[in-house]
């Protein structure tokens, strides 16, 4: 009875151990979860991510380029016309005036070519999860699905932003040095808005962009598919819609529906809605509804907000292939 009684009570003490242990390892162990699941290391962790691919630098460093290279072929265009004679094609002994607007708008302009390869960066940064395999891996140290696709959004998020502000500030420079030595007219009072316009709303909406096509990535899980996507909607769908407006009249409000498209609300909205010589001449022709700046710009978040809520049902619910 003595060894019966000595085993029992050394069992009453491992059991009695084990209790205080366990409530100090299950918080330890939650403690620990708790950390790992947090959404700034999560932030972290994607942004370490997309700076490790050679994809994001070479996308955004294009994207960056082709902003510096169209405003440099527009500002060369706008120089030359105001250095020539149109009706005998002889360079004049001064040069015409350049209208402050025109020049504003040349760098509202460069970002139209650079969206389509920010769009590209933003399927990319998602699908190459789901393409090599790695998403297993990223929701196996993340299981919160929604957790990882909201980092992931915002680290491209800050990445596409950060090409924006890089390429208005190259783009400024270039279209600086093709000014010198002419003469600028300044804004009339309804013009100044197009200065906030592009100095902050021209890398915002190459961020939205990217956000529009991380949800686009998102829904698809596939780069073909995201890209395709990306190309349709700001490239192939207001075209196809302009140009069928223009060839039937009876469907010309289709013309209005091209404004609804995302690359159209964005061109619109960066141009503030400033009337010129050349726009007016076009815009008096029409005889459907053209969408105010602020309008086109709302409808630019629509198309964001939809495809990115898209994108996040699709990565929060569905099956990993």
């Amino acid at each position: 009875m003595s060894a019966n009684a000595a085993n029992a009570n050394a069992m009453n003490g491992q059991t009695a151990q084990a209790t205080k242990r366990h409530p100090a390892s299950r918080r330890a162990s939650r403690w620990s979860r708790r950390i790992r699941l947090s959404f700034p290391g999560s932030l972290k962790a994607e942004l370490l991510k997309l700076k490790s691919l050679r994809s994001t630098w070479i996308l955004l460093g294009l994207a960056a380029a082709l902003m510096v290279g169209m405003a440099a072929l527009s500002a060369w265009t706008t120089t030359f016309m105001a250095a020539i004679d149109i009706t005998t094609g002889k360079t004049l002994a001064q040069p015409k005036p350049l209208a402050a607007v025109d020049l504003w708008a040349v760098l509202a302009s460069s970002g139209s070519t650079a969206a389509l390869v920010i769009g590209i960066f933003g399927v990319m940064a998602i699908t190459s999860e789901y393409t090599t395999s790695a998403i297993q891996s990223s929701l196996t140290a993340n299981p919160r699905r929604a957790m990882f696709y909201i980092s992931k959004s915002v680290a491209v998020a800050l990445y596409a932003l950060a090409s924006g502000v890089v390429g208005i500030l190259l783009a400024s420079g270039v279209l600086w040095l093709f000014v010198q030595g002419h003469d600028v007219t300044a804004l009339s009072d309804d013009q100044w808005r197009i200065i906030p316009i592009t100095v902050i709303g021209f890398p915002v909406i190459i961020m939205l962009i990217a956000l529009m096509a991380v949800g686009l990535g998102g829904l698809t899980r596939s780069t073909v598919g995201g890209v395709s996507a990306v190309v349709v909607l700001l490239m192939v769908l207001s075209s196809i819609l302009a140009i069928v407006s223009m060839a039937v009249s009876q469907v010309s409000w289709l013309g209005t529906l091209a404004y609804l498209t995302p690359d159209m609300a964005m061109n619109n909205f960066l141009g503030a809605s400033i009337s010129s010589d050349a726009v007016s001449s076009v815009t008096t022709q029409q005889h459907y509804w053209i969408p105010e700046w602020w309008q086109s710009g709302l409808m630019l978040l629509a198309w964001v907000a939809a495809a990115w809520i898209g994108g996040l049902a699709v990565t929060a619910k569905a099956d990993i292939k």
